[in-house]
């Protein structure tokens, strides 16, 4: 062991004891005073600590363990440190020990002196925390930083927490706590500290442990603060600053580069990544690489610029064409400096590029339009005109003199020009005149005049008055000849009115007779729909032109066969319509509809082929009281679909079917009246599975009905029904007790699923004690809220109500999911979806089952399961009946799949076989 390791403290501190240990923790050299230290119960009281101290050095070698140790000798003050030789290896350790009170006390006096010595001038402030003590020392200058004088803050670390800004006490917070705990050795923080004055000064917060505790963890820690509160302010000037220049690049398309001549390295802005539409993470391209952004020309031009500018200094200025990342071609000006070292040696090119791409089309589109009105100005007919209020002169173009058939560059009198236009656009240029009172006002009007050549010419003119020194002075304008557009209009109205292909009544003149043939009768009404059989194959066969008249031929035959009582109209296509008056029994109708058969299957000859085409005709009936026309409609059309279904070519009237379905919905609604207390009521559970790993995430409750008496009827018949009738409410309230009572059955069976699913209709939503009935159901069944979930309809949701608010809002708070039932087929309104506490969305089956033929339904699946992802929804596909669906639906990312491939509804004894079967 080197002596010079024991006699050089020994200098400094004389009160101090010195023992050298082996690297067993053996003593092997001791100073005079350390004598008593080598005592074997001395050493014996030591032992425990000094070795947790030398198995702290050997992991950390540069540490200085220090504790303080009650003795036979009194209490002592203990340091170790590690020793090593000239090569850096370790030789073994050096135990520094003193009486407690004088070794501290002349110690800490030396200490002191020297710190207040060290940190007299610094313009940094100094701390120093004992973490036995828990006392935290500073120095003036840390005081004075933060506006304190000596002795106003106490030493508690406390303290100083206090002062910091409540933003940043957490992240200070952990990185002390690392420090603590012994993970780290030193610390830096920038954090902001409270003045004495109220402000808040950012502080760089540097700290780092010089001593350690034997077992591991900081004995003293010392540490610097700087204010840097002057350069957080100009960091943030500069952000600002760079910020703006950042935004002006942006928005006046101008982004700048560099290239370095040593190393050929290229530097783009961000703006220059925007205009090229490339990422920034993969860096700008070289100059070379930068040939696939343009043309081939326009590269050409830019090398040899940027040449120029290289050798012979001369300034690059030029436009180019760029082609964008995204394949946008884009118009670029570039230009380029160069910047030279003291002896001239060009050291980098720096240049901007402007995006003039808009720039560019607004010019062109500036040109192109005042060209534009140069030719509409010659090929619409349009001119100008001014009228001098005190001459009564009117001055035209070349175009105005045209419209008026009046020689070019002479003025014409008001007089004489009133006299070419009709009385009545007379009457109204006059008042027109008289009605110019306020500068910019301006007046528009239309009118008729008769050329000297006589030509009949329309017109419009619109003009604005002009004043000076408060007077009015004339009036300017434009001139338009409107003759073309007028002519166009009559045919227009004509053609409104008046099937042009047949010469029929349109279907909205049609309509228009017939409400006022409805108004008017005393009699009874016919309304004939006729829709031609076999007309579609003859227009696909045979061209549109063969149709055209074949459509021509047959309102021929329908004005024959209908006589002065009746009209005849086109409602579209090949659908013609009959209304008959004074129908006195259905027999009348249907002679006039079998004469019309008839005529219409007689062969006709079309471009010299033999044509037969057939039709079907549907009657609807009203009695003398009249009718709605709309209903009178609606039912011919019905019969006429029911004739083709007939066999074609033939008639069928409306009220038979209409009677059928009229009396079921009657026997329907009569036989729900009791059904709930003839326990007529089933359910079927469906389960529905995670397609993710199968597991089974919930069960379906379906309500089914077996009335007495055999009458068949399903969920989407009877239920309609029991919504109008308000029977949902009761049915529905005994299907949720039902399901939570047999869910709660299975969950005490130990079968394993997610939640029972019950669907609640838009009815039940709008009633404002539906939710708490919901509540009430789960609770004296003994079902917990969180676990069911009820399943409504895009149109339940439509019904915003404060009811429905507060309800949906009471079934959240207890955990009562909702899910959006056959999603895709109703009104979907995201806005809806948002408000509403919605958990999930189901996919309606009828898009599970066409996705995999129709490739638009699967993007619409897939849309639906994006759209409830962005939402953080889950997305069910009900319907599901092949291992195909659910592999796409998967890859779609659907959570969720219910359907016949893995159950279909079950009853309650047949579910609970599959659940065990599944566990």
């Amino acid at each position: 062991m080197d002596s010079r390791l024991v006699a050089s403290p020994e200098r400094r501190l004389p009160e101090q004891a010195l023992v050298a240990l082996d690297l067993c923790g053996r003593p092997a050299l001791a100073s005079p005073h350390a004598q008593p230290l080598l005592l074997p119960e001395v050493m014996a009281e030591l032992r425990p600590a000094i070795g947790a101290a030398m198995a702290q050095l050997r992991a950390h070698p540069e540490r200085i363990v220090h504790w303080k140790q009650p003795s036979a000798l009194g209490p002592l003050e203990c340091r170790l440190l590690g020793a090593r030789d000239d090569a850096g290896q370790p030789r073994g350790f050096l135990l520094s020990v003193a009486p407690a009170t004088a070794g501290g006390s002349t110690r800490d006096a030396v200490v002191h002196g020297r710190w207040d010595e060290a940190v007299e001038h610094l313009e940094d402030g100094l701390w120093d925390w004992d973490a036995e003590s828990g006392c935290v020392r500073r120095s003036p200058r840390w005081l004075s930083m933060l506006g304190y004088g000596e002795g106003e803050l106490g030493p508690a670390l406390d303290e100083v927490f206090a002062l910091i800004h409540p933003d940043d006490r957490a992240g200070l917070r952990i990185q002390l706590d690392r420090l603590l705990a012994g993970g780290v050795t030193h610390y830096v923080s920038e954090h902001r500290l409270r003045h004495r004055d109220g402000s808040w000064r950012w502080i760089l917060d540097r700290g780092k442990v010089v001593a350690w505790r034997p077992d591991g963890r900081p004995q003293r820690v010392v540490g610097t603060q700087t204010d840097i509160s002057a350069y957080k302010a100009l960091q943030e000037r500069l952000s600002e600053s760079e910020l703006l220049l950042r935004e002006a690049q942006r928005v006046a398309g101008l982004g700048s580069w560099a290239w370095e001549a040593d190393s050929g390295r290229v530097w783009w802005s961000e703006e220059m990544f925007r205009i090229a539409a490339l990422p920034p993470e993969r860096g700008a391209p070289t100059l070379e690489q930068q040939r696939a952004l343009y043309p081939a020309e326009s590269y050409a031009r830019l090398r040899e610029a940027l040449g120029r500018l290289l050798h012979r200094g001369e300034p690059c200025d030029l436009e180019l064409d760029l082609h964008r990342g995204d394949g946008e071609l884009r118009h670029l000006v570039v230009r380029a400096e160069r910047l030279c070292d003291a002896g001239g040696r060009v050291v980098r090119l720096l240049g901007v590029v402007q995006d003039v791409t808009e720039q560019r089309r607004a010019h062109e589109a500036m040109r192109w339009q005042s060209e534009l009105l140069n030719r509409i100005s010659a090929m619409g007919r349009i001119g100008g005109f001014e009228l001098d209020l005190d001459s009564g002169l009117v001055h035209f173009t070349d175009q105005a003199c045209r419209i008026h058939g009046l020689p070019a560059g002479e003025a014409i009198a008001l007089e004489q020009l009133r006299a070419l236009y009709d009385p009545n656009t007379r009457e109204a240029i006059d008042g027109a005149i008289r009605a110019f009172r306020e500068p910019g006002q301006s007046i528009e009007l239309s009118g008729a005049l008769t050329t000297p050549d006589g030509r009949r010419i329309w017109v419009q003119t619109i003009g604005e008055l002009e004043c000076r020194d408060g007077r009015p002075w004339r009036i300017t304008g434009l001139i338009r000849d409107i003759t073309v557009e007028r002519e166009a209009d009559e045919r227009i109205r004509r053609l409104a009115h008046f099937d042009s292909l047949t010469g029929l009544p349109t279907r909205a003149a049609f309509r228009q007779q017939a409400l006022e043939a409805v108004a008017a009768s005393e009699d009874g009404l016919a309304l004939l729909f006729i829709d031609l059989d076999r007309f579609k194959l003859v227009n696909e066969a045979m061209g549109h032109l063969v149709g055209d008249e074949v459509l021509r031929v047959t309102a021929e035959r329908l004005r024959g066969c209908v006589h002065g009582g009746g009209m005849v109209g086109r409602h579209g296509g090949d659908e013609f319509l009959v209304l008959l008056r004074g129908i006195q029994q259905p027999e009348d109708a249907a002679a006039v509809a079998r004469r019309i058969i008839d005529a219409l299957s007689q062969p006709l000859t079309v471009a010299g082929n033999e044509l037969q085409v057939g039709c079907s005709v549907g009657i609807a009936l009203s009695g003398p009281r009249g009718a709605d026309l709309d209903e009178l409609l609606r039912a011919a059309d019905a019969a006429m679909s029911r004739a083709k279904d007939a066999g074609r070519n033939t008639c069928q009237f409306h009220d038979v079917a209409q009677f059928e379905r009229v009396q079921r919905r009657i026997g329907i609604e009569r036989q729900l009246r009791g059904a709930l207390e003839r326990s007529e009521f089933s359910l079927a559970y469906q389960p529905a599975v995670s397609l993710r790993d199968g597991r089974t995430l919930g069960i379906e409750a379906l309500l089914r009905w077996r009335p007495v008496g055999g009458l068949r009827c399903g969920p989407d018949e009877f239920v309609p029904v029991a919504e109008e009738t308000g029977e949902i409410v009761r049915i529905g309230d005994w299907v949720l007790a039902e399901a939570c009572r047999q869910a709660r059955a299975w969950d005490r069976a130990g079968l394993r699923f997610g939640h029972i699913a019950v669907n609640a209709s838009a009815v039940q939503m709008r009633d404002p004690q539906f939710a708490e009935r919901v509540i009430a159901i789960c609770a004296d069944i003994g079902w917990p809220a969180e676990r069911l979930e009820l399943e409504i309809t895009e149109s339940s949701m439509m019904i915003d109500s404060e009811a429905l608010r507060a309800g949906l809002a009471l079934l959240e708070s207890r955990g009562v999911r909702l899910a959006v039932d056959d999603f895709g087929t109703g009104f979907s309104n995201l806005q809806y979806l948002h408000r509403f506490p919605v958990s999930h969305l189901k996919i309606d089956r009828a898009f599970t089952w066409a996705m995999l033929q129709d490739p638009a339904v699967a993007e619409l699946t897939q849309a639906i399961v994006t759209l409830g992802h962005a939402l953080g929804l889950r997305v069910i596909a009900e319907g599901v009946e092949t291992e195909a669906m659910a592999e796409l639906l998967r890859g779609q990312g659907c959570d969720e799949a219910q359907g016949y491939l893995y159950s279909r509804p079950l009853t309650a004894e047949a579910l609970t076989a599959w659940l065990r079967a599944r566990d």
